[in-house]
């Protein structure tokens, strides 16, 4: 068996999300490891307490198929929280989670949350499923006394699983000691980005190409460009709103990019000193140039109360011109209800739908290190069958399999390494259901190259100068992720938590301004209340852990 060096060094890369705070995480050894105590279909609770795996189900592995880890036709079931309340579908039910049973033996019991504070809930009762899968509360259950660790389970059950070494120090720092208790989904690095078919899932703009060729066909190459042909929509049809969106998910993020403005909460300035981005030029440009919109008329307050269904229904009128939401969804809109060009074609027949490229040279700068990690907790009935499972879900064929579907059925690999689709699978998906047939959302091991390929692969011919534009603008600056305060950096976490929470809260209220006054009266206050709560320590606080970070990061490259 191979096995994963374990050792930290100041040329490896860690990374940091934000995570949600768990109620009543103070409270003493003792009572933590009352709640951890597995269910009474799980075995000995005294040894999960001890850190010792505690399995009741019987796992046999076939050398021959050493994925086949249950019987297909009597499935070994594991339940699994799901921690994400958009998640679209309530069960694992279609196509592909049922060829996973045939090749694992495995079928996964899904419970979806239903807010943000259950699953905080859950891990304090010891009411916690076989699995968790989430983006939040990492160090929470990186914890011995809720969930097993994955290199523990790795060596007892002798698990040929080679690890890249990226992935073990990226979860090791959420843990308390030397173990890892789960591996991120969706890593991906700028030189992924660089030799893939695919985009990064960033905001950007769908707009109507049939209503820009009615007006001439006029350029857009910057916003200027683009302020120019709002107007142009506006008088030619009164009754269209230039842009719609909504405030679940993108905002108007792509206008901050455009303005120059990074998307994180941190940058580090030419003098190596860290700098709040709220309080930055460019985001009071980005802010000035939203207003502009508002206040012309091309977007409505009405939209900063939209949640995206609001949006779809709206764009989906043909009463929009453009609409944001964000990259690989090509027609179809970001609900996955139907196509936006079928919705339209109902109502503009004409109708033609393009992505906008990048409207200024600034880079798109993100910050990410991967999504979701999947834990298995002490109250696991077959913590064998499990860390299996998850070996299978990471590997190349079961990430293909749970994004791509299979092999000679859903598609084919073409000469350049590009997946082709079948034609069931674009209708499938052109008409929103590729979840109902297929279920593509089985996420635990998947990889953010293999969903955007496979996505960028049905737009059709119209995106792939837009997708290639955007692609070539992406740059992942890890380190601001990394370095992001977290529950261990005390006073320093509730200020960023405020600090966030005032600058979603701020902008409508800026960017609704009525007039140049007004909009310079609600900035300086926005700009008082950043230094009221501490800002200022906050940057003077994170300076020396970014530029470390990022030190790091640049050297390891």
């Amino acid at each position: 068996m191979k096995k994963t060096l374990l050792k930290t060094t100041a040329g490896i890369l860690t990374a940091a999300l934000i995570v949600a705070g768990l109620a009543g995480c103070g409270r003493g050894k003792e009572d933590k490891a009352a709640e951890s105590a597995v269910t009474e279909d799980a075995a000995d609770p005294a040894k999960a307490q001890n850190g010792e795996t505690a399995d009741s189900g019987e796992t046999t592995v076939d050398p021959e198929n050493p994925w086949m880890i249950g019987d297909p036709d009597d499935p070994i079931e594991l339940t699994i929280f799901l921690n994400h309340t958009w998640y679209p579908i309530e069960e694992f039910k279609g196509i592909i989670p049922d060829e996973i049973t045939r090749r694992t033996g495995i079928r996964l019991v899904p419970t979806k949350a239903t807010d943000a504070s259950q699953l905080g809930v859950l891990a304090s009762s010891g009411e916690l499923p076989d699995l968790v899968f989430t983006s939040t509360m990492l160090d929470i259950l990186s914890d011995p006394e809720i969930c097993y660790s994955y290199n523990e389970l790795i060596d007892e059950y002798n698990v040929d699983w080679d690890i890249d070494e990226s992935h073990i120090i990226n979860a090791k720092a959420f843990s308390p000691d030397d173990n890892y208790y789960f591996i991120f989904s969706h890593a991906s690095t700028n030189k992924d980005w660089a030799k893939s078919s695919g985009v990064p899932m960033v905001g950007s703009m769908l707009y109507r190409y049939d209503m820009l060729e009615e007006l001439g066909n006029p350029e857009i190459n910057n916003l200027d460009d683009l302020d120019r042909v709002f107007g142009m929509v506006k008088e030619k049809w009164p009754d269209v709103t230039p842009l719609v969106f909504n405030v679940d998910t993108w905002w108007l993020e792509p206008f901050k990019t455009w303005n120059g403005c990074t998307l994180q909460d941190f940058i580090i300035n030419d003098n190596n000193q860290c700098e709040i981005v709220a309080k930055t030029e460019p985001f009071k440009q980005y802010l000035s140039y939203c207003n502009n919109m508002y206040r012309k008329g091309y977007i409505n307050a009405d939209n900063f109360s939209w949640n995206t269904s609001d949006m779809v229904s709206a764009f989906g009128s043909g009463k929009a011109f453009a609409s944001i939401g964000n990259t690989q969804t090509g027609n179809r809109p970001p609900t996955g209800s139907g196509s936006y060009l079928q919705m339209l074609q109902d109502v503009a027949p004409n109708a033609q739908l393009r992505e906008m490229k990048p409207l200024s040279d600034y880079p798109l700068i993100n910050s990410e290190v991967g999504w979701c990690g999947t834990f298995i907790t002490k109250n696991n009935k077959n913590v064998e069958a499990s860390i299996r499972f998850m070996q299978f879900m990471y590997s190349e064929e079961g990430q293909k399999l749970s994004q791509w579907g299979r092999e000679g059925s859903e598609y084919v690999m073409d000469e350049n390494g590009v997946p082709v689709f079948s034609e069931e699978w674009k209708k499938a998906n052109e008409e929103g259901k590729l979840n109902e047939i297929y279920c593509t959302n089985f996420h635990l091991g998947g990889s953010k190259i293999l969903e955007a390929e496979s996505r960028c692969a049905i737009e059709g011919e119209e995106f792939v100068e837009s997708n290639k534009a955007i692609r070539e603008s992406y740059t992942n600056e890890a380190w601001y992720v990394y370095s992001a305060p977290k529950t261990s950096d005390g006073d320093y976490k509730v200020i960023y938590d405020q600090m966030v929470d005032l600058v979603r809260s701020a902008q409508a209220k800026i960017i609704l301004s009525e007039d140049d006054s007004e909009f310079e009266k609600n900035y300086n206050e926005f700009i008082e209340q950043l230094n009221k709560i501490g800002v200022d320590g906050l940057a003077e606080y994170m300076t020396p852990k970014l530029v470390e970070a990022r030190d790091m990061f640049l050297a390891a490259e």
